[in-house]
């Protein structure tokens, strides 16, 4: 009984730790897009008042091209 209630305590750790971890995973690849996204727009305003002609928005990667 007693390992029993063991292993159910550590597969329930193990589910909140993996989903917590892919939780966060998806918060900071948003994060990335989201600072790139505006790296990009405050390019473009320098580009703008330096009266530069206007550049293409940065390119999506997938996540397998990129690595992660």
């Amino acid at each position: 009984m007693r390992h029993q209630q063991l292993r159910i305590m550590l597969l329930t750790a193990g589910v909140i730790l993996g989903f917590g971890s892919g939780f966060h995973a998806l918060r900071m690849r948003h994060w990335e897009r989201r600072m790139a996204w505006e790296r990009h727009v405050a390019g473009l305003c320098v580009d703008a008042a330096r009266g530069a002609p206007a550049r293409q928005p940065p390119a999506f990667v997938s996540p397998d091209e990129a690595g992660r």
